[in-house]
């Protein structure tokens, strides 16, 4: 039997990534050893996830951080080109399956690894500055929108990873499990300007919802009501700008847009 170069590649890969045994009449005795090659790719994949997911393989060990990527990599075998985007499902897989949606620390430990790597990696962009906030004429800032810096990062935490994660970063035993929060809790990933080093903190709860708002195109008057629920309504434009001015120095914002206006 032959076969087209391209017709045995795309065979080769259905077999790998699906278990797809067309391939193997067009193997030397029906290709007894393509097992070490199923083996080889998966162990290369969960090699690659653990180098992104380190403190959620410290937090499982060796056996489970296996038995775990190798359901998830069945569950979610590989779409993309590059593999660098393998473990984009990570934290909601494991909130959604057993056993592990009963340890709701290992869903948050993977979210929070994700975010900081799309920061580390993302593209770069010219940032505004605060003197560019002088420049929007009055009857602009109820429209106000704006352009985040690609390397911006948020995800929603249900336990404080940050303590256990700096631990293994520093290659030294974490002293407790992440602890729960009372509720859901906003983080922020970015790449600093100026080190270039990813960065991340705990947003307050008004300006945790405010940034979501923000990055979803909510304008600044909708951004005022939101922070309004969380202080007196006289103080939440004041509060707003001061969020505003405080995104613009972290080096979050790249640009000021309000619809139909120019200056």
């Amino acid at each position: 039997m032959t076969a087209s170069l391209l017709d045995i590649q795309s065979k080769f890969q259905s077999r790998l990534l699906n278990g797809d045994e067309a391939i193997n009449p067009h193997l030397a005795k029906g290709g007894p050893f393509m097992g070490a090659y199923d083996y080889a790719y998966r162990a290369r994949l969960i090699e690659i996830l653990s180098e992104d997911f380190e403190g959620l393989h410290t937090l499982l060990g060796d056996e489970q951080f296996a038995s775990a990527m190798t359901d998830y990599i069945n569950a979610h075998p590989s779409t993309t080109k590059s593999v660098r985007w393998i473990g984009r499902f990570v934290g909601d897989w494991l909130g959604n399956v057993d056993p592990w949606q009963a340890h709701p620390e290992l869903s948050a430990m993977a979210k929070f690894e994700w975010m900081l790597g799309l920061a580390f990696d993302a593209p770069d962009a010219t940032l505004i500055g605060v003197e560019d906030i002088g420049l929007v004429p009055p009857e602009a800032w109820p429209m106000l929108t704006f352009t985040f810096h690609p390397a911006l990062n948020t995800t929603s935490l249900s336990h404080d990873v940050s303590s256990f994660y700096q631990a293994v970063q520093a290659e030294i035993d974490p002293s407790a499990a992440p602890e729960p929060y009372a509720k859901a809790e906003i983080w922020a990933a970015w790449r600093d300007p100026e080190t270039l080093m990813v960065t991340y903190r705990l947003t307050d709860t008004d300006e945790g919802q405010a940034l979501l708002a923000a990055m979803d195109g909510q304008t600044f008057d909708g951004i005022c009501e939101i922070v309004a629920d969380h202080t007196e309504a006289d103080e939440a434009a004041v509060r707003a700008a001061g969020l505003l001015r405080l995104w613009i120095e972290s080096g979050w914002v790249i640009g000021l847009d309000a619809e139909g206006m120019s200056w």
